[in-house]
């Protein structure tokens, strides 16, 4: 019988990794849950040629290995053949296109009528991405073994983003995943788009700001000199300029004191994740992110249109404002957003208003305001949409704001290299070449 590797869950949350001899994948699952073990991830071990003795291993409880000792391996006896066989893909990673084009899939999977097991087995099948592959296929393993989608997708934060398993879990509660799905994947893409927006801006700004920074300091530490040993030279009493001599001692102290720089870049760094990791310091945070000029305006209408495609979910399935909100609140994953979500939920449970803190803090606009206390009087879910269409309208304008704002900033900074590269070295340079340095 074939050998498997599982991670598995304890009673007390406790993740565990194993091997077990069984028939198939249906027969490690049935074991590890009569062990009251949650299994995670199951994956078939390659057979592997060398027979290993009984006594390489310990004994084994209900066909669960406990503990091994694996034989050594003895390199100069791999053939080539073994290497080939061997799945080593540690570079390979899975892209926004991988995402978006799974997500794409399963929602018309889902609506074809397939149950999750049988549109992952489909995506498992048709996934060519081996890293990707092995997570479809861990993802099919929990939902075979009673997971829920999203709780079983958590588990790969760096594969789905937190508001893509959001996402799935507002389908999941609200029986709508296909339509979460579709959310999900434009999501993406719209991530995506944005993403390469400012990459095409970035990028090639970035590139001749460093240019030129390397460009200075090269010409301060031999370029200078050498425009110092001309004055030397013809016995000129006129000195450099004194811009030109701060930055060449400035240079030398970076290069002399390179490791304070460096040491005080990562106190700095490390000082404010740690910072932002505590509740406060994320809850300043995600507030500067929504209050910054340009971007904050950007960053907020796309949290407030996703937390509306939450509601709307919820809504449409019959779910109360209270229990729509708790189920909603988690697709931003801001904490000064989750905050005003939970006065609202408050404000709903008392009989007042859930509109209005969003009102006080900024976060709704007036006319949004006005539009969803009419739909509370009329229907909230047709209003709703309503929003969200002009909500979309502020983000397209938004991202034209930002993506024309931003060759600007990245020019500023272009231009201030520039400006320190004439003074403190163009300058004297020009003198030379013009002959002022004799007088």
């Amino acid at each position: 019988m074939p050998d498997y590797k599982y991670r598995a869950a304890l009673r007390d949350g406790k993740i565990v990794r194993g091997k077990m001899v069984a028939v198939n994948k249906s027969q490690v699952i049935t074991k590890l849950k009569m062990s009251k073990i949650q299994p995670i991830s199951i994956k078939r071990m390659k057979e592997t040629r060398k027979k290993v003795s009984k006594s390489h291993f310990d004994t084994f409880k209900n066909g669960i290995q406990i503990k091994n000792q694996a034989p050594k391996l003895d390199i100069s006896k791999v053939s080539f053949s073994d290497l080939k066989n061997i799945d080593f893909h540690p570079f390979r990673r899975v892209s926004s296109k991988d995402l978006i084009i799974f997500s794409n899939t399963l929602y018309i999977l889902k609506k074809a009528r397939f149950n999750n097991i049988q549109a992952l087995q489909s995506l498992f099948e048709g996934t060519e991405n081996p890293a990707f592959k092995d997570v479809v296929e861990d993802i099919l393993i929990g939902v075979e073994a009673g997971e829920r989608l999203n709780a079983v997708m958590a588990n790969y934060p760096k594969v789905f983003p937190p508001m893509y398993v959001n996402f799935i879990k507002v389908g999941e509660e609200s029986g709508s995943l296909d339509v979460a799905l579709l959310h999900a994947r434009d999501y993406l893409e719209s991530s995506l788009k944005l993403k390469k927006q400012i990459r095409s801006t970035i990028i090639p700004r970035s590139l001749q700001f460093i240019g030129i920074m390397i460009a200075l300091f090269v010409s301060l530490l031999i370029g200078v000199p050498l425009i110092q040993n001309v004055y030397d030279m013809f016995g000129s009493k006129q000195k450099l300029p004194a811009a030109t001599l701060i930055a060449v001692d400035i240079t030398k102290w970076m290069l002399a004191n390179w490791y304070i720089l460096v040491l005080l870049i990562v106190v700095l760094v490390l000082g404010f994740i740690i910072y932002i990791n505590t509740a406060r310091g994320r809850y300043l945070w995600d507030r500067f992110l929504l209050k910054i000029p340009v971007l904050g305006n950007l960053n907020k209408n796309i949290m407030v249109n996703k937390f509306f495609l939450a509601m709307l979910l919820n809504l449409k399935n019959g779910m109360r404002i209270q229990e729509s909100l708790e189920i909603s609140k988690n697709v931003t994953g801001n904490y000064y957003f989750l905050s005003i979500v939970e006065v609202g939920k408050s404000n709903s449970l008392s009989g007042g208003s859930w509109i209005e803190p969003f009102g006080e803090h900024g976060l709704f606009k007036p006319m949004v305001i006005e539009m969803l206390n009419i739909g509370m009087k009329t229907d909230l879910t047709e209003m709703m949409e309503k929003v969200n269409e002009y909500i979309k309208m502020e983000i397209d304008e938004s991202i034209a704001r930002f993506v024309k704002f931003l060759p600007e900033i990245t020019y500023l900074f272009v231009g201030i290299a520039l400006i320190a590269f004439m003074i403190t070295v163009m300058v004297p340079l020009i003198n030379v070449y013009m002959g002022g340095f004799l007088m």
